[in-house]
């Protein structure tokens, strides 16, 4: 199987783990997990903040490949190829 590049784009305080950094490029992952695995080793400790204990995407972020989210799919099973762009959006909350 090829290696696929896939962009990403982080916003909220996800910001935070990657330096400021709101899109790049990942390669070499052919879901969405591996997309999440692939950022953690970029930026250690992002993956807590994106999937909960039992390595599903939490409940308050949304994660969206091109414009389908990945809960009306498979979750953090969803595939992807060559060309995707994943969204990485966390809920904000306030009041």
């Amino acid at each position: 199987m090829g290696r696929h590049l896939i962009r990403v784009r982080i916003t909220g305080q996800l910001e935070d783990y990657t330096g400021g950094r709101r899109e790049l490029q990942v390669g070499g992952a052919s879901d969405v997990l591996g997309i999440v695995e692939e950022l953690n080793r970029i930026f250690p400790g992002i993956e807590r903040r994106i999937l909960n204990d039992q390595g599903k995407i939490r409940t308050y972020v949304n994660v969206f490949v091109n414009s389908d989210n990945t809960r009306d799919a498979a979750g953090e099973r969803t595939k992807l190829k060559d060309g995707d762009v994943v969204h990485i959006l966390p809920s904000v909350a306030g009041g």
